[in-house]
């Protein structure tokens, strides 16, 4: 089984947010031991690991958006299409003019 780069990318990212939350709430309601940071610990664990789980189970599941056909996805279109020997100013802005 290949290694789940996903899931360990999202998972710890998950846990750290709720974490996060915890410890500025606790911050912000008046707490400054190191008993807030403990609950704010458990509180990522415990809600971080299942949301992250079923954060990337739900990105896994999702097919992914159609590749528009455009000439922006080909990465040679800029050198076709661009001629540097003729120069092409800016259209004027709406307000240009007016004062």
């Amino acid at each position: 089984m290949a290694f789940p780069y996903l899931r360990s990318t999202v998972v710890p990212l998950a846990v750290g947010c709720f974490a996060g939350v915890a410890v500025i709430a606790g911050l912000t309601a008046g707490l400054y031991g190191w008993q807030l940071f403990a609950v704010a610990g458990i509180i990522g664990l415990a809600g971080g690991i299942p949301f992250g789980l079923w954060s990337t189970r739900r990105m896994r599941a999702t097919t992914p958006l159609p590749r528009p056909e455009s000439p922006t996805m080909d990465p040679s279109a800029s050198i076709r299409e661009v001629d540097p020997r003729r120069a092409e100013p800016y259209p004027p802005a709406p307000d240009q003019g007016r004062a």
